[in-house]
């Protein structure tokens, strides 16, 4: 799975979220995350379509996109999300 995470500085949700996912990305061995700056990387972040909720993390498989996340999100949800996602590996 590749992932990429766009998030911003400003986003208290994205700060919030951001070591959710980190310890997520561990649990699951995902190494291949790329992150993106609302901001900074605006042209990346509007080629992916990207709204004005973040933080947004898309997952792909065999560069395809399986799954949008958008938002905050409990663990114990990221946990459901990431082991449906593991199950369909």
């Amino acid at each position: 799975m590749k992932i990429i995470r766009v998030s911003a500085i400003w986003c208290m949700s994205c700060l919030v979220m951001r070591n959710r996912y980190d310890k997520i990305f561990k649990e699951y061995n995902i190494d291949e995350v790329k992150d993106l700056d609302f901001d900074e990387d605006h042209k990346e972040v509007k080629e992916l379509n990207i709204g004005k909720i973040l933080p947004v993390v898309i997952i792909y498989k065999n560069n395809q996109e399986i799954t949008r996340i958008i938002g905050e999100k409990s663990k114990k949800k990221l946990k459901e999300i990431f082991n449906t996602l593991d199950e369909k590996n």
